[in-house]
């Protein structure tokens, strides 16, 4: 495996103005603050509500988002918090005692060897303090305790006035803002982006509750308690004393008075449990509805959305976070690109044109999901094929090198992935040394360079060689990916010859197959004009 890097990456922008405001410092906005700061964009967030949030709501990190976090480094840290994978289930029963429950298996992906980042229960309490030092660490802004009041955009950036802690107003000015907040966001209406779809499928009060429960689930653990006779169910938070109970409301019932009858609270969870003398302790409540409704566009101008601003999932399936993990990523990149110079404002308009169709299929299947039996899918979000129609393919995952895919993994002999060769960046990933060589992605560079217009900058691309040595399976990259190799051949691209080499964007999505250096300067040109366009962004087209 070898590397080169054709010319040294942008500088860190740092100004007094952020480049970036992000409302919302729950985990999109923290993981969007997170990637552009590690690709040296200034970012501000700003948060209405004094701290991080103490209840555990979204729960679920699949293993594409957990790929995300190894790349940003906070992979062990997260596992460090996150239940023991074995817990992964889902229980069924009459109530949380029943001797004549069902369990079922952890999901596949732990031993299908489809990805080096199985993915994890973590609730979303012990999840965000795991964000939020990480993005102060890597020098992002975060402001708690700011409600943003007023959102004005013009031709040159954003202004955002935001009511800080004792009545203080804030003002703040921007190249770009990202509503990260919520369902009900500020920023989307502020940008007169209207939702479609279902609202009110369902609402149910969560109560977070302490009750010791260890022994009672020794035989049992799960993730998830799926209650038969509408009873809602449990959600482990630790599987020993903190425990979530979802009690589905009765239509038209906002739950206001059971919130305030903290005796009424105990009892429905006893009831829901099957243990009459069980203690409990109620600690916080919140009421939530079930919506599947998605923005006609995720981007107004300079203001963009991400997360549940963009789209609402429902939760069964627990994919919600996920995607937006998914979208925090893909905007990422495309923002640094446009604040670097090395790609126009177009760039963001093709975030909407690959992130909702994804968003939408999610809902879909989540929507579908609700009132029957449905299992772990945590493979679901790898499958993701950006810019193609339809985005996501019936079956189980498969690993493929088809344009707008992510990478497939592949183990290393060092003990890492193919995916830990990405690293945020442009990488060309080849398996055949002698037709890309350093000498020859350097000359497609500067020869791209030199054309590029007025005010218009290039892009550092990192070149990774995969050779038999350096992979635990000699060839196992070439064969999941579809490329042919020195050694020989695996297929042909349509127009003759084989792809020796894949174009992968700093998202981990392939922008394009190559059969040579001859081919890389257009399919950089292009990714970078309309990025993740299926078999779009020049190249071979579509996997061999």
């Amino acid at each position: 495996m070898t590397e080169t890097t054709a010319p040294a990456g942008a500088a860190d922008r740092t100004n007094t103005a952020p480049e970036v405001l992000i409302v919302g410092a729950g985990p999109i906005g923290l993981t969007l603050a997170i990637s552009l700061r590690a690709a040296g964009v200034s970012v501000t967030v700003l948060e209405a509500h004094s701290g991080l949030s103490t209840h555990p709501k979204a729960r679920g990190i699949s293993a594409r988002s957990m790929e995300t976090f190894r790349a940003l480094g906070l992979e062990a840290a997260i596992r460090a918090v996150a239940l023991p994978a074995d817990q992964i289930r889902f229980f069924r029963g009459d109530t949380l005692a029943d001797p004549d429950f069902t369990r079922s298996e952890p999901p596949t992906t732990h031993a299908s060897g489809a990805t080096p980042a199985p993915g994890v229960l973590c609730s979303q309490d012990v999840l965000e303090p795991v964000l939020c030092e990480a993005a102060r660490a890597a020098g992002a802004e975060l402001r708690f305790g700011h409600r943003v009041t007023e959102v004005l955009a013009d031709a040159d950036g954003v202004r955002v006035r935001a009511l800080g802690p004792a009545g203080a107003v804030a003002e703040l000015r921007a190249a770009f803002l990202v509503g990260c907040d919520g369902a009900g966001s500020t920023v989307r209406r502020a940008a007169g982006i209207p939702l479609q779809g279902e609202r009110g499928i369902a609402r149910f009060l969560s109560i977070r509750c302490a009750a010791e429960l260890t022994e009672v689930v020794r035989d049992r653990a799960a993730a998830s308690y799926f209650l038969t006779g509408g009873k809602g169910g449990f959600l482990a938070i630790d599987n020993r004393t903190q425990w979530i109970y979802q009690y589905p409301l009765p239509d038209g019932d906002d739950g206001a008075g059971l919130r305030e009858d903290p005796a009424a609270l105990g009892a429905l969870v006893r009831a829901a449990a099957g243990l009459p003398e069980l203690a409990v302790d109620v600690q916080d409540t919140l009421v939530w509805r079930m919506d599947a409704r998605i923005a006609d566009s995720y981007r107004a101008g300079r203001i963009l959305l991400a997360g549940d601003a963009a789209h609402q999932t429902p939760p069964t399936g627990g994919h919600g976070m996920n995607v937006g993990i998914g979208d925090a990523e893909a905007l990422a990149w495309r923002l640094a690109a446009v604040l670097a110079e090395q790609a126009g404002p177009e760039l963001l308009d093709d975030y909407t044109r690959e992130r909702r169709p994804v968003g939408a299929a999610i809902i879909e299947i989540s929507r579908g999901n609700f009132g029957g039996r449905y299992g772990i899918d945590d493979e679901l979000l790898l499958g993701v094929r950006v810019g193609a129609e339809p985005p996501l393919e019936p079956g189980p995952y498969a690993p493929a090198g088809d344009t707008g895919r992510r990478v497939p993994h592949a183990p290393l002999s060092d003990g890492g992935s193919t995916l830990d060769l990405l690293g945020g960046d442009w990488v060309l990933v080849s398996v055949d040394s002698e037709r890309w060589s350093a000498e020859a992605v350097d000359a497609a560079l500067a020869s791209r360079a030199a054309a590029l217009p007025a005010g218009r900058r290039p892009v550092p691309v990192v070149l990774r060689q995969i050779t038999g040595e350096s992979e635990a399976e000699p060839g196992a990259f070439a064969a999941r990916a579809g490329l042919a190799s020195a050694a020989g051949a695996t297929g042909e691209e349509p127009g003759g010859a084989a792809a020796t080499a894949l174009l992968v964007r700093p998202d981990g999505h392939i922008a394009a197959r190559l059969r040579g250096p001859e081919e890389l300067a257009a399919a950089l040109t292009a990714a970078l004009g309309g990025a993740g366009r299926a078999g779009g962004a020049g190249g071979a087209g579509g996997a061999a």
